[in-house]
């Protein structure tokens, strides 16, 4: 080390422990007991960590619940770092070289419904035992992970004149594959089904070894006189891996919860075989039935009148099969539902550029005019391995090429009422392409790099610094988000996984235009008794910005007759758009529709002459569609359902939501005392006139995912959004839509 070689070392640890745990964590079920009476509600849970009162609950009228849904830890969770550059300058170059280990440690054990939620439909359903659907967390949860990462660089920045500067550099990474201490995570192998890492097969994935990510820049000044300056840089930064996206999906689907260990029932034979492996965790979800005869997995057979029974509420382990073996508890084990992750998953990365040209005005004045972009490759995102075929689940029929011309049988049996168009979901099992392989699977949630994203701007900004008391920045970005999808890692199975790409459209947070304007105004004070015409300012922020996109998916009718819209967490099925996007306006007003109350439209059935030329068009079973979940129209477009046992056209995102506007201002009032004390009065206004920002009809930030059976908003709300987002997301903040606010504030400064 020298006045021209540096070294720089750091090293850091971070810690992070965070228990949720419900009042009840501390009662084991089978031993809870009122006034000495025990209950003995036994979940099959063994592990202290969770304990407590199963989710009993019922509605109708008003809701009661007893015990809490879910215990969740957060760690430990341990972060090591270490880092070490050189910097050398010689001549005309600063040169760094460096490097960089990064090991994450979690423990990962975020558990829902471990204690089992029994819902009930209303209060007599409760005392009698009969439930609606009820789901147990069976097994130990917790993992103990580790992932390392691992960096090298090198970065040159030379000086090439005094008006030009090139900022090279090149950097390596290297990010393991993530592994569990005790080789407690599953995968899914397309020729094995159902393995253990570490034991059957070896890491989850092959891991990606060929991350270089070059960088490159510039800065130019180009008159010499630093008044008008050039830059430009472009540059692939990688992702590290999210435990998250891996493990832990919506809590129970994940590498941690695939149940290698699991008992396969299938083809009549009562004698299961094993998956392969020795995890034996998962999700028993079962329907209807009373609690004294229900069985499951083993047994749901306890008695509300009988106290004294010592059979589990739930059984402890749960069981996939073809449905063909009915077990001597009753249950006939269906196919289970898994995640799966590619053995040539690769590192996603984003590609990023820029060229900014910025100019000074004034001395104080400047602008500022930037394209900004980039791109996403190599993003991953989940598909369904296992999609039965397009209409696979109607009746064999259905499936004839024919079909379109010359349908027989199905629903357009039952005309004019067509009222049998449910797919058969036995149908839809045995169209799976794994239907004959692995009977015992059903969904199969394939985690691979099948997304992509792009990204545009047009960034132009003027900054006014401080002069005789005023000082502001105007900004205007022009702009364009696109993506399949916007999730970060609760992932959501496209309708169709055959072309992915059909989900490439608009992101939800993707803001056309925006316009803000914040400025600070010292007014100029003259002498006066107590200082009241001296020490005031005024400060304003105004925003402006075109309406974010919203899409619908219907998350109800299974259309396309492959099941997919059954999925946890499907994308649900698309409807069949005709016209100009614009038409679908959002609505903050009540209009009289011929449904009555608000919204784009509805017309019932066949009602509508556009809708039933554009159903007719697709035959005779779009008209069958249409006559059962009728339509919407404004304008000169419609949205009409597609055609049974076809998937619908409507892109990702193509409506747009209202404009925002908000205007926030305050304005304060100072008295100095001597020199330390200042005193200060504020009165702030938010949303000052009071301009009513509505939330998103469907989708995106501030809105609802889905709609469920479209006909089901018939006249009411479709399109149509009452509330401001401070309202429909119960969160009550300031500047979040909500109406116009005043805050009085007294300061003393010292």
């Amino acid at each position: 080390p020298s006045s021209s070689v540096v070294n720089s070392l750091r090293a850091g640890y971070s810690h992070y422990y965070q228990v949720f745990q419900s009042v009840d964590h501390t009662q084991n079920p089978a031993n809870y007991s009122y006034n000495g009476n025990a209950y003995h509600l036994y979940t099959g849970q063994t592990n202290p960590a969770y304990f407590g009162l199963p989710t009993l609950a019922f509605q109708g009228g008003f809701s009661f619940q007893v015990g809490l849904g879910w215990p969740k830890t957060v760690g430990p969770d341990g972060v090591y770092q270490i880092t070490d550059s050189v910097s050398i300058l010689r001549g005309k170059h600063a040169l760094k070289i460096g490097g960089e280990i990064l090991v994450n440690q979690s423990t990962n054990d975020v558990t829902a419904n471990t204690k089992g939620p029994v819902p009930f439909p209303n209060l007599q359903s409760f005392f009698s035992g009969n439930m609606n659907r009820a789901l147990i967390a069976a097994g130990d949860f917790r993992r103990h992970l580790q992932s390392d990462g691992y960096g090298l660089f090198v970065q040159d920045d030379w000086r090439v004149t005094p008006k030009l500067t090139v900022n090279l550099g090149l950097r390596y990474e290297l990010n393991t594959v993530v592994k569990e201490s005790n080789n407690l995570i599953g995968n899914f192998d397309p020729s094995a089904a159902l393995v253990q890492a570490g034991k059957q097969v070896g890491p989850v994935f092959n891991g990606d070894h060929n991350n270089f990510a070059p960088r490159v820049g510039l800065a130019w000044d180009v008159t010499g006189n630093g008044k008008t300056v050039v830059r430009a840089g472009g540059g692939i930064y990688f992702e590290q891996g999210s435990f998250d996206a891996l493990m832990a999906l919506g809590n129970l689907l994940g590498l941690r919860t695939l149940p290698t260990g699991v008992a396969l029932y299938t083809n009549g034979n009562p004698n299961p075989t094993t998956a392969g492996g020795t995890i034996n965790v998962g999700a028993i979800t079962f329907t209807g039935g009373a609690l004294g005869s229900q069985t499951a997995a083993g047994t749901i057979k306890y008695n509300w009148a009988n106290n004294s029974s010592n059979t589990p509420i739930y059984s402890a382990s749960p069981a996939c099969g073809d449905g063909t073996v009915t077990l001597p508890s009753g249950l006939k084990p269906q196919p289970c539902t898994v995640m799966g992750v590619d053995r040539n998953l690769r590192t996603p990365y984003i590609s990023k550029w820029n060229l900014d040209i910025q100019r000074a005005i004034t001395n104080n004045l400047s602008l500022d005019i930037a394209y900004v972009g980039n791109h996403g490759t190599k993003l991953v995102g989940l598909t369904d391995l296992n999609q039965p075929q397009l209409v696979g689940g109607f009746s064999p029929g259905w499936g004839n090429p024919a079909i379109a011309s010359s349908p027989a049988g199905g629903c357009l049996a039952s005309a004019p009422k067509y009222d049998n168009c449910s797919p058969d979901t036995a149908a839809e099992q045995a169209a799976r392409p794994f239907a004959s392989k692995f009977p015992y699977l059903g969904y199969i949630n394939w985690l691979s790099n099948n997304n992509q994203s792009n990204y545009h701007g047009l960034q132009v900004s003027m900054t006014q610094r401080t002069s005789h008391g005023l000082s502001f920045v105007l900004g205007y970005t022009y702009a364009h988000a696109l993506a399949m999808s916007s999730d970060n890692w609760r992932f959501r199975n496209p309708i169709n996984s055959n072309n992915t790409r059909d989900l490439y459209g608009s992101s939800e947070f993707d803001i056309t235009h925006r316009f803000t304007y914040s400025l600070t105004y010292a007014i100029p004070g003259i002498r006066a008794p107590g200082q009241i015409l001296q020490g005031w300012s005024l400060n304003s922020i105004v925003s402006m910005q075109s309406g974010l996109p919203w899409g619908i998916n219907d998350t109800t009718t299974d259309f396309s007759g492959t099941g997919e819209v059954s999925a946890q967490n499907t994308d649900g099925e698309r409807w069949n758009f005709f016209g100009n996007p614009v038409d679908f306006k959002t609505s903050k007003a009540l209009i009289n529709t011929n449904g009555g109350n608000g919204g784009i439209p509805y017309f019932p059935g066949v009602s509508n002459a556009n809708c039933l030329a554009k159903a007719s068009a697709t035959g005779p079973l779009g008209v069958a569609s249409l006559t059962n979940l009728g339509c919407y129209a404004s304008g000169s477009s419609i949205l009409v359902p597609p055609a049974y046992g076809s998937y619908g056209t409507l892109g990702r995102n193509v409506f747009r939501s209202l404009p925002y506007y908000n205007w926030d201002l305050s304005v304060t009032k100072s008295w100095k005392f001597q020199d330390r004390l200042t005193t200060q009065f504020r009165a702030e206004f938010f949303n000052i006139l009071n301009h009513p920002n509505i939330s998103n009809p469907f989708g995106g930030p501030g809105g609802d995912n889905s709609f469920t059976d479209p006909s089901g908003t018939a006249g009411s709300s479709f399109g149509f959004r009452p509330e401001t987002p401070d309202v429909t997301s119960s969160n009550p903040v300031l500047g979040s839509g909500g109406p116009r606010a005043i805050q009085l504030g007294l300061k003393i400064i010292f």
